[in-house]
């Protein structure tokens, strides 16, 4: 296996072409004549999981975010990104990472919360503007009619959260639902335009939550990591499922690095 052939099977399933503008996805660094028999998935390619890449031999690094979204114009040691690419370098291993692409692909991220969380009948919530089949977020429906309080407690344990942010009246009935992974308080109006009773979604300000609750709309904050790290065993089994059906030998391993950056106490 080569560094091409992860990039085919990414790009296949998540073409870097659906990506949105602000974003940097596809090969980051690295060669891709280059020969891997490891593969790291991860969130992020941290300090942490960067030395869990070199002390266990990996070859890639395949995270949803990118190291970066901007334009470097220098790489030393004494920038933190500027370390992680000469580390990575000096250790032979390539960086790859699928976003905002593998956002809106049919069985990428918000195709797994929305399983994860028992959401059926699902529909991107905002299309993209080429293809009506991909687009960020879902909108679909409870098996079963709710109320905020009831889901909030489903949500809650079903992403293994300590606790979560509501907005709206607990006994609030709740059938329709919008969820968008990650940070996805821009895209609100289009759950709104859907007639959602409920907006699952991380990262939610104060102000955006008051227009939301005007609108009509209830709020569940799933926080940004809880919203995305689905997404990793979905590479893994996707990676291993692919390289079975080639013939091709290679270890295919999510990061045993816990990638969340806030905790409650």
């Amino acid at each position: 296996m080569t560094v091409k052939w992860i990039i085919d099977e990414m790009e296949a399933w998540a073409p870097t072409s659906w990506a949105e503008d602000f974003d940097n996805v596809g090969l980051l660094l690295g060669d891709i004549s280059q020969v891997v028999k490891k593969i790291l998935v991860a969130l992020d390619a941290t300090e942490d999981v960067v030395q869990e890449a070199i002390s266990g031999n990996y070859d890639i690094i395949i995270t949803h975010h990118p190291l970066t979204y901007s334009p470097i114009k220098r790489i030393t040691a004494c920038d933190p990104i500027g370390r992680k690419l000469l580390i990575l370098a000096k250790s032979n291993i390539s960086l790859y990472a699928a976003h905002t692409n593998l956002d809106k692909a049919p069985g990428g991220v918000n195709d797994c919360l929305a399983e994860k969380l028992g959401i059926v009948n699902t529909a991107p919530m905002a299309n993209d503007a080429t293809n009506n089949d991909i687009g960020i977020g879902r909108t679909g429906e409870l098996p079963d009619e709710t109320t905020l309080g009831e889901l909030a407690s489903h949500v809650k344990k079903a992403l293994g959260l300590q606790n979560i942010r509501y907005s709206g009246n607990l006994s609030t009935k709740i059938k329709k639902v919008a969820i968008c992974g990650g940070s996805g308080m821009s895209f609100w109006q289009s759950a709104r335009d859907a007639k959602c009773d409920v907006y699952i979604t991380g990262d939610v300000k104060y102000g955006d939550a008051l227009c939301v609750l005007d609108a009509g709309l209830c709020i569940l904050d799933i926080t940004h990591f809880s919203g995305e790290d689905v997404i990793i065993e979905a590479i893994v089994e996707r990676l291993r499922k692919r390289a079975a059906q080639s013939g091709l030998e290679v270890e295919i391993n999510p990061t045993s690095i816990n990638g969340q950056i806030f905790y409650t106490i």
